[in-house]
């Protein structure tokens, strides 16, 4: 697009949800003209925005992109059709749904539109402060009024699933972050559709302070790339004319559907315009993964499938995750193609409704598809017994569906177990009985071939022939089927195929072994059937190991399982216990001593303490009361509680813990991406070696040892079926997963939720940690230990009240319980806005009010805000027309475990720096009470963005620690953002803009570093060991060593020997406790 993004033509230079920071001198803007020299576009995280001296090739990859063309527009205008500008940007993969930053992009465009269309400057409107440029273009992101007003109109988008952006979109504006949404198309129908991650939303760029002319500076979040970075080379998003503003803009002819073979690029999509847009969220669980290539092969077999995007895999957990576009296909077709190309076996797991699994046969079956009774929005059959019911549990609950059931259903079907649990175990049930049949039919030939036998040589080789080709039989749908149908359908030479190759070339030499010899005229080397049974009955026995290995690691870390069977309730004074599937909203539960909590719940009556270890790792049980919750998987220790059901079972704590860490084992962290490039070419190496170990030995064999020509092919044969069969990349597949799964799992179950295993792995890299204060360092609850009044008593009490209602932060929290206990009625008041890191300004008539901080009501200079200052406490300062009304001095409760967290993480050379919007003098205080010398106060939200953005530029690796009241742009920014949560709320569990969530205090963070370095350390071993293993076997198996080697027959103990080292180095994990869990106990 070059010189045109940013002139004075066409194109006008904006700030939109891209976030782009803008400085223009006044030359560049006011006289239209173009600087070259002083105009340098560096990536400001995902806006790689690059200008060249005129050069018209660069693309400006995360603003407004043309429909026609693929390019960048900074104004709708700029194509001449409005309607363009609603088509979404075309490079994400990963992100399915909106998520909080979607609602910083859209403070951002709504604060630049309000700027466009009132001309507003620094000093205009209060509530829309923040710094303008000469030229009235904004800097940095956001006002803290629109900041306040995206979030309260927006949350409610994120607990329904609702697109944001689309929203935004319909009232015609443009942004970036849901890029893998359906997009609006032109009149062909045809999309083109790029499936590449960006780094993160515009609006949570990382951007910093900077001076002089036209430049965007790199600040880079590292593991999380800028588009630019990320598509650099790929053509999907490379312009396809110079200029978006052309006059060719708007030809539908040039646009070009891109190659359908680049998964990870383009692929044209025809449009059926008559069907309804959406995109819907698809979970599998997939029968038959066994390693990597497995997993790699379901991915890549998905990503081909028309209308499939963002495509994430986890074979150890046996699942898979895409986004479907409903107008292109269904879960049905899918599924039905990735059966057919794989050979595993997909069913489709339950998401978003309530569900209920009941027994029904034959016609009932059927009849169940289609039942009409209000609620049920669908039924899926399972198997030859068992149909699944989906329904809406606020229209109809799960007794009174199965009521209205009866004479249809036998009843309701057994409780399953965690669908990987239960996946897994029918997985090992399966290789047991192939490796017991395989083995059967395999001692026999062993005995034949290396026993005295008084059978006769054509009696044993007829005996062996029809034996072996039982166990090939028994090969055919775990190694022959998957490898030739990766061929044919996908293209791919898979590493079952290395097992294929060795097995069939013994088997198939012995074969014609064996009809030479019935023909009477026997080889030199006999049929060796003993090699190919044994070959595979060894793998089969190896895999079984790994199934074992896997279902146990799987099982120890289950959140799932924390989920109580059964539940007591409470109905017309009698107690009835019943399946907790059956449990309804307004049910009363009653949890008895030494049970299980069956759901979450309020307390309505009772006493008791409840052990939360398993969800927050205290092991301290914690007392409850009426008015307090109960969270389910915990357990009631002594007394008996009544409590109200408020979440059902598969919609509760314990689901939201799961699903985010199913979904952290499901991501890949960027040392799979290295294994996965070694295993992709693992395969081609191995069987060239194998071709070029026969060449060596028939040439070794005829003119070195004197061989005849058949006795040279049959050794070379032996010698390139050992060199494939114990050649096993398997380890190298289950080196990452099989400790991700692990540590998730171990993470979880000590309170700490690792959403992504991105951050596993960057954990261990932390050079500084930085912490909010309140409600971080200091506890949530703040007392106040002054007030001041300085006017009539009743107005500034009533005032204070009104001004303090219904704000969530913990110093308003704390003034308002504090004015509870006093009888004057709030005052009422109009204009009443909340500044997210300032406070609340209202008007009252015609009086300007605000409650603040002493910065943002400029009255730190006032005698009384400075003696409370120097005592250290936290002020909230009340005003009338910028004069001090009222004053609240309040003081913190420091964290117990604050100063032990600091101690341990400064014993590791880790920086420690606070951070606070608090006047100095008390952010200080809190400093030297836990050991932190580094401390910045009077901090607002971007401010601590950029102090996080500053040390991260320095090439420091950034933790952000806060508890999510206003501080989420700063989380979002640092390579690890974490945020301080309670299993009580559902809201603190999930954490959207965090990449980890601690459930029990500060106390996670030292553990969060242990498990990543402990974790790395795992994956370094089990690479180290697959690279030494795979060498030393080849060499071995070839016959490198010449005196020694790996006979064919046992070469399939590489599977075992290779893959247990690998299982047992992550299973460890699970039996030697970190010394930060340790130190927690």
């Amino acid at each position: 697009m070059g010189t045109e993004c940013c002139s004075g033509g066409g194109c006008h230079d904006a700030t939109p949800a891209a976030g782009p920071e803008h400085n223009h001198d006044n030359h560049h803007h006011g006289e239209q003209s173009h600087q070259h020299d002083s105009h340098d576009h560096q990536q400001v995280q995902d806006h790689a925005h690059n200008h060249d001296n005129g050069d018209d090739s660069d693309v400006c990859a995360v603003e407004e992109p043309c429909t026609q063309e693929g390019e960048c527009c900074d104004d709708e205008s700029c194509c001449g059709d409005s309607s363009l500008s609603e088509t979404l940007a075309c490079c994400s993969s990963n992100d399915e749904h909106c998520d909080e930053k979607c609602i910083l992009a859209a403070a951002a465009l709504e604060c630049e539109k309000t700027c466009e269309t009132d001309n507003l400057t620094q000093s205009t409107a209060a509530g829309h402060e923040h710094q303008h440029d000469a030229n009235g273009h904004h800097p940095s992101g956001a006002c803290n009024s629109h900041l306040e007003k995206a979030f309260n109109q927006y949350s409610a988008y994120l607990d329904s699933a609702r697109c944001i952006c689309r929203s935004i979109l319909e009232r015609g504006w443009s942004t970036t972050c849901c890029a893998n949404q359906p997009r609006k198309v032109p009149s062909d129908g045809v999309e083109n559709i790029c499936v590449d991650k960006p780094g993160i939303y515009a609006s949570g760029r990382k951007v910093h302070k900077h001076d002089g002319p036209h430049h965007h500076h790199e600040i880079r979040r590292r593991g999380k790339m800028s588009k630019h970075e990320k598509n650099e080379g790929d053509p999907c998003c490379q312009p396809v004319k110079s200029d978006c503003c052309g006059d060719h803009a708007l030809s539908h002819d040039a646009i070009q559907p891109a190659d359908n073979a680049n998964s990870h690029g383009c692929r044209a999509v025809e449009r059926d315009v008559e069907k309804a847009e959406g995109l819907e969220h698809v979970a599998l669980l997939v029968d038959g993964m066994t390693c990597s290539g497995c997993g790699n092969k379901m991915a890549n077999t998905l990503n081909r499938i028309t209308g499939v995007s963002s495509v994430k895999v986890n074979f150890v957990m046996g699942h898979a995750e895409f986004e479907l576009d409903t107008s292109v296909t269904t879960v049905t077709e899918v599924v039905r193609a990735a059966e057919r190309a794989t050979n595993f076996r997909c069913n489709r797991m339950a998401t978003d409704d309530q569900v209920l699994d009941v027994l029904a046969l034959g016609k009932s079956a059927k009849a169940l598809l289609d039942c009409n009774i209000n609620g049920v929005t669908g039924a899926t059959i399972l198997n030859k017994r068992t149909v699944r019911l989906s329904y809406v549990p606020t229209v109809i609950g799960a007794r009174e569906l199965l009521e209205k059931l009866q004479g249809q259903i036998e009843g309701l079907a057994p409780p399953r177990d965690d669908p990987s649990v239960s996946s897994g175990r029918k997985r090992l049930y399966d290789q047991l009985a192939k490796t017991t049949l395989a083995a059967v039919f395999t001692i026999p030939v062993l005995v034949l071939a290396w026993g005295d036998s008084l059978v006769g040589e054509r009696k044993r080789a007829i005996v062996s022939i029809i034996l072996a080709t039982l166990v090939q039989m028994i090969a055919i749908p775990d190694f022959y089927r998957p490898a030739i149908g990766a061929l044919i359908h996908s293209g791919t030479i898979e590493m079952d195929m290395l097992v294929v190759i060795s097995i069939t070339a013994a088997y198939s030499y012995s074969v014609v072994a064996f009809g030479f010899r019935m023909a009477g005229a026997p080889l030199e080397t006999s049929e060796f059937f003993e090699t190919s049974t044994l070959l595979i009955t060894l793998v089969i026995l190896g895999r079984l190991v790994a199934a074992f290995a896997r279902i146990r690691a799987v099982e120890a870390v289950s959140v799932r399982s924390l989920q109580t069977t059964m539940a007591v309730i409470v109905e017309n004074n009698s107690d009835r216990e019943i399946d907790a599937r059956l449990l309804q909203y307004g049910d009363k539960l009653k949890i008895g001593p030494d049970s299980g909590v069956p759901t979450d719940g309020i307390v309505l009556s009772g006493l008791s303490d409840v052990d939360e270890s398993m969800l927050t790792g205290e092991s301290v049980p914690v007392s409850k009361k009426q008015g307090d919750a109960v969270i389910a998987g915990t357990v009631n220790k002594n007394g008996v509680l009544i409590a109200q059901l408020t979440r059902l079972p598969g919609k509760n704590t314990v689901t939201d813990i799961a699903q985010l860490v199913e979904e952290a084992q499901n991501s890949k962290p960027k040392i799979q991406d290295y294994a996965d490039r070694v295993a992709s070419w693992f395969v081609p190496v191995v069987t060239s070696v194998a071709i070029i170990v026969v060449i060596v030995w028939l040439v070794v064999g005829l003119k070195v040892r004197n061989y005849n020509t058949g006795k040279s092919i049959s050794n070379a044969i032996t010698y390139a079926v050992a060199t494939l069969a114990v050649s096993c990349p398997c380890a190298l597949g289950l080196a990452v997963p099989m400790v991700l799964v692990i540590a998730g799992g171990i993470a979880a179950r000590n309170g700490v939720i690792i959403k992504s295993a991105e951050s596993t792995e960057r954990a261990r890299k932390v050079t500084d940690v930085v912490f909010d204060k309140t409600g971080t360092i200091t506890e949530e609850n703040l007392d106040v230990k002054e007030q001041v009044l300085l006017i009539n008593d009743a107005a500034a009490i009533s005032i204070s009240k009104a001004l303090v209602a219904g704000n969530k932060h913990p110093v308003s929290l704390a003034v308002a319980k504090h004015l509870e206990g006093q009888s004057i009625p709030a005052e009422t008041l109009t204009d009443v806005q909340v500044i997210p890191g300032a406070g609340v300004e209202a008007k009252l008539d015609g009086a300007s009010l605000r409650a603040g901080n002493p910065k943002w009501t400029k009255t730190a200079s006032h005698d009384a805000v400075s003696r409370l200052q120097d005592q250290g406490m936290t002020l909230l300062v009340i005003t009338q027309n910028e004069a001090p009304i009222a004053l609240f001095g309040l003081g913190t409760h420091i964290r117990a475990e604050a100063s032990r967290v600091v101690s341990q993480l400064t014993s590791r050379n880790i920086a420690i720096h606070l951070v606070s919007g608090d006047q100095k003098q008390a952010v200080e205080m809190v400093g030297s009470a836990v050991g932190i010398p580094k401390v910045v106060s009077q901090c607002t939200p971007v401010e601590k963005r950029d102090y996080v953005a500053g040390l991260m530029q320095e090439g420091k690796c950034v933790i952000f620690v806060g508890d999510g009241t206003n501080d989420a742009v700063a989380v979002s920014q640092a390579d690890v953002g974490v945020q301080l949560g309670s299993v009580l709320s559902a809201s603190d569990v999930t954490g959207k803009a965090a990449d980890v969530v601690l459930l029990n205090g500060l106390e996670g963070i030292p553990f969060l570093l242990e498990i990543s370095r402990v974790s790395f350390r795992r994956m370094v071993f089990n690479f180290a060991w697959s690279a030494v293993y795979n060498v030393l076997a080849i060499l071995l198996a070839s016959g490198a060593l010449v005196k020694v080697r790996i006979p064919p027959a046992y070469a399939g103990l590489g599977e075992i020997v290779s893959v247990v080292p690998v299982i047992v180095a992550a299973m460890t994990m699970l039996l030697n406790k970190s010394k930060a869990s340790a130190q927690r106990e």
